[in-house]
């Protein structure tokens, strides 16, 4: 498991540059920018199950936008008010949600709208909820965390955009306060299937392993994929502690929803995990089995470092016995 981002390594908040045409999203791409997204690795095997779902959506909050003929004339009819008055904060929060409304193409237009208005001193909540949203569709993951922090001061128990703080504090490796952000959502909601995972990883990545074990354990009560990843992840702590035996009963549980699309774990992975487990066991015979399967699930360098595994436990498989020797008839 790896987390390699710390807090101290995040840089500090830099501002779009106000233009007065059209912002493109070039400001995006610079140096610093770049140093400030790096996000930290999978906590193992390249698998992160920080997946979010229920997106923030302004329809909850009974904001409701026009469809596209509508929206094309409210943006020009804001335009026009704009254009007449430039500090119009009211306006330019409209035509900054309206732009973010119309899509990821017209983000530059939104971003530098709602910044302006906020330059100007609007305090509107939908800015920092559509900024946030926008900063992390393009990869900016420090300045969405920033705003979604802002919205939360205004909403603090809006599960979204906790979820979606909860899991940008996980990719910059800040897993302590990403721990804290879920353990409190588990508070509001403990039978959430999706915290409770979410927790679990956390928990794992900071490493509070024993912490992890006891939530994963019960989100195996929750049965289903969900429940079958559960498994997964408790094979994997027990193969960390070296517990070999109990990792494959693990395993094989999980195995049971690997026809599942909706499980989100590789066959290869799954039967790796469990073909090792066997090979450190030193149970050759049962290892062989899943190492072949292995083999034809994968390609590439999976597929090499598999042949190698396979051809390790057919050289310590153990000797056949010797062929017995047909018995002699005795003559009369």
């Amino acid at each position: 498991m790896t987390g390699n981002a710390k807090a101290e390594d995040l840089v500090v908040r830099i501002k779009p540059a106000r233009t007065h045409g059209r912002l493109n999203l070039s400001w995006l791409t610079s140096k610093v920018v770049v140093a400030a997204v790096l996000a930290a690795g999978a906590i193992f095997m390249g698998v992160m199950y920080v997946v979010l779902q229920d997106a923030g959506s302004f329809s909850r909050r009974k904001i409701e936008f026009p469809p596209l003929p509508q929206l094309n004339s409210s943006i020009t009819a804001a335009q026009e008010r704009l254009h007449a008055n430039p500090q119009d904060i009211t306006t330019l929060v409209e035509l900054g949600t309206l732009h973010f409304e119309k899509g990821k193409e017209f983000y530059p237009d939104a971003i530098n709208e709602l910044e302006e208005a906020r330059d100007l001193g609007a305090l509107d909540p939908r800015i920092f909820y559509c900024l946030g949203i926008m900063y992390q569709e393009v990869g900016l993951y420090p300045f969405a965390l920033e705003e979604y922090k802002r919205f939360l001061r205004h909403y603090p128990e809006d599960k979204e955009i906790r979820m979606l703080e909860a899991k940008l504090l996980y990719k910059q490796g800040n897993y302590p306060e990403a721990v804290t952000e879920f353990e409190r959502l588990k508070f509001h909601f403990p039978s959430d299937s999706l915290i409770e995972e979410n927790l679990g990883l956390s928990l794992w990545a900071a490493k509070s392993v024993d912490r992890a074990h006891d939530s994963f354990s019960s989100l195996r009560t929750m049965g289903g994929v969900q429940g079958a990843r559960a498994e997964y992840y408790l094979g994997q702590i027990a193969a960390e502690k070296g517990q070999y035996q109990e990792s494959i009963g693990h395993y094989l549980e999980c195995q049971k929803e690997l026809a599942n699309p909706e499980l989100g774990l590789t066959p290869e992975q799954v039967h790796a995990a469990l073909a090792t487990a066997y090979q450190k066991l030193g149970q050759f015979p049962a290892a062989k089995p899943v190492w072949e399967q292995v083999v034809n699930e994968t390609t590439g360098d999976a597929k090499k470092n598999a042949q190698k595994s396979l051809h390790e436990v057919v050289r310590r498989l153990p000797a056949p016995p010797p062929a017995k020797k047909p018995a002699r008839t005795k003559r009369s």
